[in-house]
This record gives C-alpha cells, sequence and structure tokens, in this order.
C-alpha cells in the first residue's frame, strides 16, 4: 500500500473549499496573536533607543520646591547652622583672586579707591570707572587689571565697604594709582572737550561681615 504524498494533501485541501478557508482563517488568527504578544512585550521592556512615553517619578525641583525647602530647613537651623550656610555660600561665590584681596584687608588695612567721572553737568554724574585700587597689586593677584571688577564684587556681596577719602598719609598711593593703565584710559575717556574728567577719590577696606568670614575661615 503506497504512502500519502505532501502533494495529494495539498491538491485535496485546495480541492477543498471549506478546509481552505479554515486553514486560512487559523493562519490569520495566529499571526493576530503574535502581533499582540509582541506589543505587550515591547510595552513592558521598551527597547533602549525608544524612551518609555511614561514619565519617570522624578520631576524636575521648582522654585517653589527649593522656597518650602529653605523655610523648612529654617525652622529646624540653630544659629551656629545658618551662620555656617552664610559663610558657605559667601566662600563658594569668591573668585581666587578676591580672597586674596580679603587677606590683604583682613589686618585693618585701608586701601586708596579711584572713581573716573564724565564733567558733572547738572546733578547727573556718569561713572566712566569704578573702584579702581592698589589693593589689587598689594594682594598679588593673578589680573590685576580686573582689580575694579573685583572690589566692586566684594563690595555687593557685603565683604568690603567703600569709604571717603583717605588723607595726606595716603598721597603718594592716589598719585601712584593715576598712573595706572586702566585709570589713563577712563580719564580720556571722560574728557568732554576743554573740560577734564572728575577724579573721585575714596578708599577700600573690609567690613564686620568680611572680617567675621575672615576669622571664622582662616
Amino acid at each position: 500500500m503506497g504512502g500519502i504524498s505532501l502533494q495529494s494533501v495539498e491538491r485535496s485541501v485546495a480541492q477543498t473549499p471549506l478546509i481552505g478557508q479554515i486553514l486560512a482563517r487559523l493562519a490569520d488568527a495566529e499571526r493576530i496573536v503574535i502581533r499582540a504578544i509582541k506589543a505587550h512585550l515591547a510595552e513592558i521592556d521598551p527597547p533602549d533607543d525608544e524612551p518609555p512615553d511614561v514619565a519617570t517619578d522624578e520631576s524636575p525641583a521648582t522654585p517653589t520646591d527649593v522656597l518650602r525647602e529653605l523655610l523648612d530647613r529654617s525652622m529646624y537651623s540653630r544659629p551656629d547652622d545658618s551662620r555656617n550656610a552664610l559663610y558657605l555660600s559667601l566662600l563658594s561665590d569668591l573668585l581666587p583672586d578676591e580672597a586674596r584681596i580679603l587677606a590683604a584687608l583682613s589686618d585693618g588695612s585701608t586701601y586708596p579707591v579711584i572713581d573716573i567721572a564724565e564733567p558733572l553737568l547738572g546733578t547727573s554724574t556718569v561713572l566712566v570707572l569704578t573702584n579702581a585700587s592698589t589693593v589689587g597689586r598689594a594682594a598679588g593677584v593673578s589680573l590685576p587689571h580686573h582689580t575694579p571688577l573685583y572690589v566692586s564684587r566684594l563690595v555687593l556681596a557685603g565683604l568690603a565697604v567703600i569709604g571717603p577719602e583717605g588723607g595726606s598719609a595716603m598721597y603718594d598711593d592716589y598719585e601712584m594709582l593715576l598712573t595706572d593703565a586702566a585709570v589713563n584710559t577712563a580719564i580720556a575717556k571722560a574728557r568732554r572737550g576743554i573740560r577734564s574728567a572728575r577724579v573721585i577719590r575714596r578708599t577700600v577696606r573690609i567690613s564686620e561681615l568680611g572680617q567675621e568670614l575672615w576669622e571664622a575661615a582662616k
């Protein structure tokens, strides 16, 4: 008795429309199930190059969150904790050259400061240069031409204060400062025709807060 060949079975199926339709529907159903399984697996473990659409639990902090945290911390902070937080914040904002200037001022020394302004017109004053000082070179800063900026930042941070013109003992210091290249450039820029630039003499010294910070950190 001869065996039944595959070709004969295929011919029989093809000649039986009902069986062919059933097999076709089963194949379609199988493909649908496979697609559904793949989609489900992709949702559970998405590919690395396709980040999930669902947002992570850790969202960026908002200004409200930061303020609330600061207020909560302030309720339980001791004076020493608050003082240390202030000192650390001030120190973190200092540039290395500014730290050298603070060190130069820490012994209570006073240094000359010069502002250069345009000739006075009415009640207005237009400053061309502010807080030029010899304290930068005295402190040995790396960028002495940026001393006006360093002094301004220290004053703004409350670590140094600007005072009135120094006495006769500072005469030579002011004269030396007037030979500075940045000061001479500002004088030339501020000049208006025959009217010379205004030279405003003042002084800089360490503030009470600056002294506290120095004593706490040295």
